[in-house]
């Protein structure tokens, strides 16, 4: 059996619509959708009563049943469980990445801070899961509405193959374009720094174009800042997808400032791909 999409579910309007987006991909991509819920409230450690325990447990079903009910009605077709988890949200969704395909999370729960545009969960995820995490607000555009072009950010000092396929297989099955980005931050001076650049762009990008010859591809290198050049140009794409590092950060991935400004201030979904430096 495939690996399947995993989605956080917590009832929230965010969590709602990331499962829009993780049941059209799963559709697309003909992969099985399991359904979580995890919350440290459901440990059967006596710091409730049994009853209020039950209860809860029932509630929390009934939630995951709700979720598992509206997916099969706009994809009748699709295989999708659920999974009760008595644990912390952040853990229960980093343990069912280990074994999935992709992650789907709000960008913020039930509980949030109104004033916080990621929410911990979300953001735990996006640095832990070792496959593929999509964070979806509430605000993004139902998939099928969204703008047939994916926008990937290409740093050019590391390995961006993971990060490329991830992007062309998803542009391929969308029938969208690819925008790829390589922002310098700098103004270029010399014409010979943007050639460079441009050679840098073009090594990342080498082979893809046969691979994928139906996927039309833009180049774009630009002098703005990184994350203000990927949050301006998710204006008007269905994804914007970018890379984290293993290794970097205490049990999970590292996720720079470049990622954290995009996953806080994109217009549309993003994807983070995990992505392994050359020294491993």
């Amino acid at each position: 059996m495939r690996a399947p999409i995993v989605v956080g579910i917590d009832g929230s309007a965010h969590a709602w619509r990331a499962l829009d987006w993780a049941a059209e991909h799963a559709a697309r991509h003909r992969l099985p959708l399991l359904l979580v819920h995890g919350s440290r409230a459901l440990l059967p450690d006596g710091s409730i009563p049994e009853d209020a325990l039950r209860r809860l447990t029932a509630e929390r079903e009934d939630l995951l049943a709700e979720a598992r009910e509206y997916v099969l009605k706009i994809h009748p077709g699709l295989d999708v469980t659920t999974r009760l988890v008595p644990a912390d949200a952040r853990h229960a969704l980093e343990e069912e990445g280990g074994r999935a395909s992709l992650v789907a999370v709000g960008s913020r729960g039930l509980g949030g801070f109104a004033g916080l545009l990621l929410g911990s969960v979300g953001a735990y995820t996006a640095a832990h899961a070792r496959c593929p995490v999509l964070v979806v607000s509430h605000t993004a555009q139902y998939p099928t509405d969204a703008p047939a072009r994916i926008v990937v950010g290409i740093e050019g000092r590391h390995d961006e193959n993971a990060v490329l396929e991830w992007a062309f297989t998803e542009a391929a099955t969308r029938g969208a374009g690819i925008v790829a980005l390589h922002a310098v931050g700098a103004e270029f001076g010399a014409p010979r720094r943007r050639m460079a650049e441009d050679a840098e762009l073009s090594e990342a990008l080498a082979g893809f174009g046969e691979r994928f010859p139906e996927v039309p591809v833009v180049r774009d290198i630009s002098d703005r800042p990184p994350a203000q050049a990927l949050v301006d140009a998710s204006e008007d794409a269905a994804l914007v997808v970018v890379g984290a590092h293993h290794g970097r950060g205490p049990g999970g991935m590292a996720l720079g400032r470049v990622d954290h400004a995009v996953l806080h201030h994109a217009h549309c979904p993003v994807v983070v791909v995990p992505r392994r430096d050359p020294e491993g």
